[in-house]
């Protein structure tokens, strides 16, 4: 049941009912003449739904049934006597072997999950059932006979009127409603159980079938069975969420018409948790509506979902479903920062006089005085998300028709699509032309050496005796070769320097404006060192030179805007 709860939270489609589904049943049975006719009936309708004739004392019956699971009924009449026996068909093969005399409690079975399940049941209840039926028939034919006379005075008990047949009836009635209880107590998470509670919750007060409905797993409160005990429990709650379920099941071609089936189911189901406050499979559905209500509630679509899965988390679910809806809230928060961060957050930087460069020979960068103007630079690296956005914008033509923007990669972006699970890390396998475009289209431009290297150290209020930018202590700050595990990570995960910014050294190179000629080929430099390298190549007075159409799993880049002077 967890791998089931797993898959519905992470896609997120908690809304359908089962398909059409496959049985098979298969039986052998003994003491009947071949040629006798077997039905598979419905019992709530007793519509006939199968036939078959027993040949060599075997039968098979093939089909699909629409809202499985379902209480049918395997029977035949033989000689004027009917003959029957439950089935619970869910999926999958039923195997049945035994008598004609063996109906309806004595029958073997094997095979499907739900049959063997709801089997178990039967074989507890195998030998009160027989004894019942024993005692049934001698109490029919002992009230045949005349009250008063000798044969039927035998079996009134003493001092009273009653048979103690009779008596014994009701002792072993209670018995098996005892043993069904019970069965129905520990076997909730069952079609089983949840059938059976069906066959008597008309008799159980609503605050005990309240208790024993939230037993069931979220993930099982869309099937027939617990449609009709969430229906005696409260009508209405059923009803609204069975139309929401209706309205998110159609289709059109307008995204309007789409638009606001989602509003309207949003607001059926929250009515329906109003009312029914044990409705975990609303407050499921709630909670995976977000994609859904974006083009109608926008970023509040977000909220919505994180609040009722906040109601279901509070809600009588098992402590193994904890870690799975924790997982799903992270993953609605990291959805809803997506959304909030598809134009990058900008930073301003007050302009100011600096020395750029350092006196280490490997920095390949001489001190020297620098001016800067007042810019504004993107608080964390371009993500694949964002860098995605602006894919989805362009041509085929224009990215056929341009230098090579990006390379696929498994850690960035594949088909024009970020790589699951690393939307927020920085963009990948980007080359100079390709961050110059998005800059281009995000109404910006890539920073020069002189703007990138004064935020990095923090501006006006950084310490240029830190080594990296933001501090001493490079692992609190960057990822390197001696922190990162061999991979990138993602955006804003350390700490920032002085002004707010994230990852300055170490993660990903980042790309510049400047260029340079060197034996007739253009160069571009890039800073702040990758995870790949060791410290020394973090320093933000580090710089090196590389081709702008380089193929590196670790060029990125930052967005930079200019503040018009005044």
């Amino acid at each position: 049941m967890y791998k089931t709860l797993l898959a519905l939270l992470f896609s997120g489609i908690s809304l359908l009912l089962h398909a059409d589904d496959s049985y098979v049943i298969q039986a052998r049975i003994r003491d009947v003449k071949d040629g006798t006719v077997f039905f598979l009936k419905q019992f709530s309708t007793q519509r006939i739904i199968n036939s078959m004739r027993l040949e060599g004392g075997k039968l098979q019956m093939k089909g699909e049934l629409v809202d499985t699971p379902q209480h049918l009924w395997l029977c035949t009449t033989v000689k004027d006597e009917f003959y029957y026996c439950d089935l619970l068909v869910d999926t999958g093969k039923i195997v049945i072997e035994g008598s004609i005399h063996d109906f309806p409690n004595g029958l073997h079975f094997e095979g499907a999950q739900t049959q063997m399940q709801y089997a178990a049941y039967l074989n507890r209840t195998q030998e009160v059932h027989h004894k019942l039926d024993s005692l049934n028939q001698l109490s029919m034919q002992l009230h045949r006979l005349s009250t008063g006379s000798d044969a039927y005075n035998k079996h009134v008990v003493d001092g009273g009127y009653k048979l103690r047949e009779e008596i014994e009836i009701e002792q072993l009635s209670r018995r098996l409603d005892s043993i069904r209880s019970v069965f129905i107590q520990n076997h909730m998470n069952q079609y089983a159980g949840q059938f059976l509670l069906t066959r008597v919750m008309k008799n159980i007060p609503p605050d005990s079938l309240k208790a024993l409905y939230r037993l069931i797993p979220v993930e099982m409160k869309k099937t027939r069975f617990t449609r009709l005990i969430s229906n005696q429990i409260n009508p209405y709650a059923d009803s609204y969420i069975r139309e929401a379920d209706d309205l998110l099941r159609l289709t059109s071609r307008k995204s309007e018409e789409m638009d606001s089936y989602a509003e309207k189911a949003y607001k059926l189901y929250a009515k329906a948790v109003r009312l029914d406050s044990t409705r975990t499979d609303g407050y499921m559905a709630l909670a995976t509506m977000a994609e859904r209500l974006l083009p109608v509630k926008g970023i509040e679509a977000y909220d919505i979902s994180i609040r009722y899965l906040r109601k279901f988390m509070e809600s009588d679910i098992r402590p193994n479903e904890y870690e799975a809806v924790g997982k799903k809230m992270e993953d609605l928060q990291f959805r809803k920062w997506l959304k909030q961060n598809e134009s990058p957050e900008m930073v301003t930087v007050k302009g100011g006089t600096f020395e750029m460069g350092s006196t280490y020979k490997e920095d390949n960068n001489p001190p020297h005085q620098v001016k800067v103007d007042s810019f504004r630079i993107s608080r964390y690296e371009i993500t694949n998300y964002q860098f995605a956005r602006f894919l989805a914008t362009l041509d085929n033509e224009k990215i056929k028709n341009s230098p090579p923007m990006y390379y696929p990669c498994n850690w960035g972006i594949l088909n024009g699509e970020p790589v699951p699970g690393y939307e927020a890390h920085p963009a990948i396998y980007i080359t100079w032309y390709g961050a110059q475009e998005y800059c281009k289209w995000a109404g910006g431009r890539l920073p020069t050496e002189e703007e990138w290297e004064f935020a990095a150290r923090g501006g006006n209020y950084g310490n240029r005796d830190h080594l990296y930018s933001g501090g001493m202590e490079l692992d609190s700050l960057g990822w390197y070769a001696g922190n990162s595990g061999g991979k990138p990570h993602r955006v804003g995960t350390l700490k920032p320097n002085e002004l707010g910014l994230h990852n300055m050294s170490g993660n990903v190179w980042e790309w510049c404006s400047n260029t340079q000629i060197r034996d007739g080929k253009e160069y571009v430099a890039v800073r702040g060192g990758t995870w790949f390298n060791e410290r020394a190549i973090c320093r933000p007075t580090c710089r090196y030179y590389i081709f702008p159409n380089s193929k590196h799993f670790n060029n990125g880049f930052r967005l930079v805007k200019d503040i018009a002077k005044r």
